[in-house]
């Protein structure tokens, strides 16, 4: 009687984990691979080898799927537009896929190279959409972005429709269409960008030539307006790359000191390359004064001279 009892405990225990097995199984969704140009391969999860795709496949939860200089493949969740598009050179790992058509968990890692996420869904309460990168993790709540990931794990995510959180460690924002940001170690401004070149460039700034007559250096400000402080100056022929401009123009932000400063300029001449400076509001400012500490003596707005006080170009020593 003993021995039957114990039979029949091991069978139902049997019977209950096998039903945990089933449903966490169940849990675990496929999506499907479909290859856009030749150079497709897809890594299994557990395995070491790489199996060349040419038309299709299925792939599921820890498969690793890459693309070579000419390969182009799109990944789709669920055909109402849950899919991603793998660019030439990308490298694309599914980390988690679960759930249902109505409510799911899907994570996912680039790790190098180019995508486009579609999300054209709202997600319900108990559903998520998120991609890690190297530099920084995005949260979608119904978008479309793209991410482009570079050899050095530097990260740059695009937002085309809806909004995109970004964040690591440090620090979060907010990304809203035709709005960009960058990470490396740490998050960049949230910019004005539709493309990546315009990205980089809002963020790095474009090369430039500027001159003056008679050798005239020119007065650096706390902010794009005469009202603002001086706190410096520059010789026209030092400045070699530009870090943004005013919508309407002449005032330009440069790099100065460890911090930012603004130029009035009606002689810079942009790079023929420049995908456009990033642009801010007339009259910006103040910029952060404390960065300039990092070279010397503190420097504090009571410290700097009247912004009247000086003409806009001042004679080189």
């Amino acid at each position: 009687m003993v021995g039957s009892r114990a039979v029949f405990l091991g069978l139902l225990t049997l019977l209950l984990l096998s039903s945990i097995i089933l449903a966490h199984a169940q849990e675990e969704l496929a999506a499907s691979l479909e290859v856009l140009a030749p150079g497709v391969e897809v890594q299994r999860v557990n395995t070491e080898g790489w199996i060349a795709v040419t038309v299709e496949a299925i792939v599921g939860v820890g498969d690793t799927i890459r693309t070579d200089a000419t390969g182009r493949a799109r990944i789709t969740f669920f055909a109402d537009g849950v899919d991603t598009e793998l660019l030439p050179g990308t490298t694309y790992r599914i980390q988690k896929f679960q759930g249902n058509d109505t409510s799911f968990v899907i994570e996912a890692e680039v790790l190098a190279g180019q995508t486009t996420q579609r999300l054209t869904r709202l997600l319900d309460p108990n559903s998520s959409y998120n991609i890690n990168t190297p530099a920084m993790q995005l949260v979608a709540r119904g978008t479309a972005f793209a991410i482009r990931v570079e050899p050095s794990g530097r990260s740059a995510m695009l937002v085309s429709e809806g909004s995109v959180g970004a964040g690591n460690p440090e620090s979060d924002a907010q990304v809203d269409p035709g709005f960009g940001i960058r990470a490396d170690e740490s998050l960049s401004d949230v910019v004005e960008a539709t493309t990546f070149d315009g990205l980089d460039a809002a963020l790095d700034g474009c090369s430039a030539a500027l001159s003056t007559p008679d050798d005239v250096s020119l007065n650096v400000r706390l902010g794009a307006g005469q009202d603002f402080p001086r706190i410096g100056t520059v010789s026209a022929t030092d400045i070699t790359n530009l870090v943004g401009t005013t919508e309407s123009g002449d005032w330009y932000r440069i790099d100065f000191r460890g911090g930012f400063g603004w130029i009035l300029s009606t002689t810079a001449e942009i790079g023929s390359g420049c995908a456009g400076l990033r642009l801010f509001p007339d009259g910006y400012g103040p910029e952060d004064a404390s960065l300039y500490s990092s070279l010397g003596d503190p420097v504090t707005l009571e410290d700097l001279p009247d912004a009247e006080a000086t003409p806009e170009a001042t004679p080189a020593p």
